[in-house]
């Protein structure tokens, strides 16, 4: 029997691996193409006149694609830098194309509906409390530390300008106004060589397309206006990169999909689940909410629900209200299941304590000790057959 299951893993795991592989070449091969033209073009333009002749070799990029030396990064980076030169304020087809990895398809109205975003422009940035508070009740957020969105510095006598975007900005701003954030590229420098107030702070909400991922769209659309000078990059990073640790949820035996994200900090800011829980459900592979499990791996077989976050995150806030009344009340306790002897009645409490108060209240004299000995032996204890829930089959024949 054994074999028979090492076999079909086996053969479940080559077609996985063929597929991945199929795909993987075939999409290394696209970018070979993609690369070797911008290459070329590069050398027409005499970018390098001394390039070795072997970079053109498409095997030779092919094993560079494979060792992350050149490819899809490296090619969004150039685009980035051509549409720069042209000087023209951003369009959805170069915003699609330079965020492939955010899974968003920008529209001209919905490009129209970031650049409108709710914003605020802090001119006096002296005092950090206020500044944080009055970002708090700006975003209508008090309160929460998930706040998406852009921020903008500009110096006011130079001009610098820089641009940056986050799904917590209390967080990432708290860290530039304490300076606690590392001192790295050209922004941060020149932030911390003098005083906070030469610099003006505006930030964009986005909350209104519910999607954590469009504060990315709108960094990338000021990304490739020129006058930010201060960006040493042009292209958003990837969340998906070699820091993510990507996470899925799935019903109990796996075969729906609820949601999946590139971060666990997504889990915490868009479904309120405590960081403490996710991970212990995540590393001991037990039930969330005794119906939801957390994998770090894809499951090809499970169907993918097509609910929107925010039902998701609603949908769970009622499952916590109905599993916090219905939980037992330490670790130690336990279901009991109750079954009256004359009408064959079963009913269930999720603690002992809870079963207790139940016969008190039919005003019998019972105590915790008592009840444990009576559970799952034949023994009446006033007038019930106590039983634990795993013994299914005592619970449907309790004679």
């Amino acid at each position: 029997r054994w074999r028979i299951c090492f076999k079909y893993s086996l053969i479940t795991f080559a077609e996985i691996w063929l597929k991945n592989t199929l795909f993987y070449k075939s999409s290394c091969h696209y970018y070979v193409h993609r690369y070797s033209t911008s290459t070329n073009n590069s050398s027409a333009e005499g970018d390098d006149p001394n390039k070795d002749d072997d970079d053109d070799d498409p095997n030779k990029i092919l094993w560079k694609i494979i060792l992350g030396r050149v490819g899809m990064t490296r090619y969004l980076h150039k685009m980035a830098k051509k549409w720069l030169l042209i000087g023209k304020p951003a369009t959805p087809e170069i915003l699609n194309t330079l965020l492939p990895h955010s899974n968003i398809k920008i529209t001209e109205k919905g490009l129209k509906t970031l650049l409108h975003s709710p914003k605020l422009l802090i001119t006096d940035l002296i005092d950090h409390t206020l500044v944080l508070n009055k970002i708090k009740r700006t975003s209508g957020a008090a309160g929460k530390t998930y706040i998406p969105g852009i921020y903008i510095w500009t110096h006011k006598v130079t001009g610098d300008k820089y641009v940056g975007s986050s799904s917590q900005l209390l967080s990432r701003l708290r860290g530039y106004l304490l300076r606690t954030h590392k001192v790295s590229g050209k922004f941060i420098p020149l932030l911390y060589a003098g005083p906070i107030t030469d610099w003006t702070l505006e930030i964009f909400f986005v909350k209104e397309l519910g999607n954590f991922r469009y504060e990315h769209v709108l960094e990338q659309y000021y990304l490739l206006d020129p006058s930010f000078n201060l960006n040493m990059v042009r292209v958003v990073n990837n969340p998906s990169g070699s820091n993510a640790r990507p996470l899925f949820m799935y019903n109990r035996d796996k075969s729906v999909l609820y949601y999946g994200s590139s971060q666990e900090i997504d889990f915490i800011n868009l479904l309120n689940i405590c960081h403490t829980t996710l991970s212990k459900h995540v590393t001991k592979g037990t039930y969330y909410l005794g119906k939801y499990l957390f994998t770090r791996e894809i499951v090809p077989s499970a169907r993918v629900s097509d609910i929107h976050i925010v039902d998701l995150a609603l949908k769970l806030e009622l499952d916590r209200g109905q599993y916090n009344i219905n939980k037992p009340i330490n670790s130690l306790s336990q279901s009991v299941v109750l079954v009256d002897i004359k009408t064959k009645e079963q009913q269930l409490f999720y603690s002992l304590g809870k079963c207790v108060d139940f016969l008190k209240s039919k005003g019998f004299k019972a105590d915790q000790r008592t009840l444990v000995k009576r559970l799952d032996s034949k023994l009446v204890y006033h007038g019930y057959k106590c039983y634990t829930p795993v013994h299914q089959d005592l619970v449907k024949s309790p004679d």
